[in-house]
């Protein structure tokens, strides 16, 4: 004898369980979006990912396009990156680099007098900056600052951030001529968590 079965009936069943699980979802506390008073940072707050970052890449200098070069990556200029690596290398200063800045029409904001309220706009805004240190022999990518701790990435070993003190930071930078530049690109949106 053949059976014969009413899918309909089967049909109709799950639409009512799902209508049903749709009503109480509310009273479950499953619709409803909870601030826990958690809030999650990024740290440092220029996250930039190991693909993106430059290293060194010429023996004659490069640490200054190597920053910016990175720093353009990170702000979604892979374009430019690409070009400024091929047609850059050498000892940079703030003059020589502003003048290569403006013939190819690249945005940027920089300083020469140590004003520390510019760095804590770079990583406020999530761009980043390249400064110098070292007494202005060697130019660094700083990605984080705050009231405490500043990191850096050294162009000479990229594979991790480098935690310092601030004050620490700030004394050697401004050591160093205060020298500080950064490309005028929105930056990567946050790791999401």
């Amino acid at each position: 004898m053949k059976r014969i079965y009413d899918y309909g009936f089967v049909v109709r069943l799950f639409l009512w369980l799902f209508l049903l699980l749709a009503l109480m979802a509310p009273l479950l506390g499953c619709a409803e979006r909870r601030d826990y008073g958690t809030k999650i940072v990024e740290r440092p707050e220029v996250n930039i990912p190991i693909a993106m970052r430059e290293s060194n890449y010429s023996s004659g200098g490069s640490c200054v396009h190597a920053s910016l070069i990175t720093l353009l990556r990170w702000q979604g200029k892979e374009r430019l990156a690409k070009d400024w690596r091929r047609d850059f290398r050498g000892g940079e200063f703030a003059r020589s680099v502003a003048v290569k800045l403006d013939s190819r029409g690249i945005r940027y904001a920089y300083t020469t007098k140590g004003d520390v309220r510019f760095l804590e706009w770079a990583c406020r805004t999530k761009r980043g900056c390249g400064i110098t240190v070292n007494g202005g022999a060697h130019m660094i990518t700083l990605v984080h600052l705050d009231a405490k701790w500043a990191a850096v990435l050294d162009n000479n070993s990229t594979s991790r951030f480098i935690w310092i003190p601030r004050d620490e930071l700030v004394a050697e930078w401004k050591r160093s001529y205060g020298w500080a530049v950064t490309p005028m690109y929105s930056p990567l949106a946050p790791l999401p968590h």
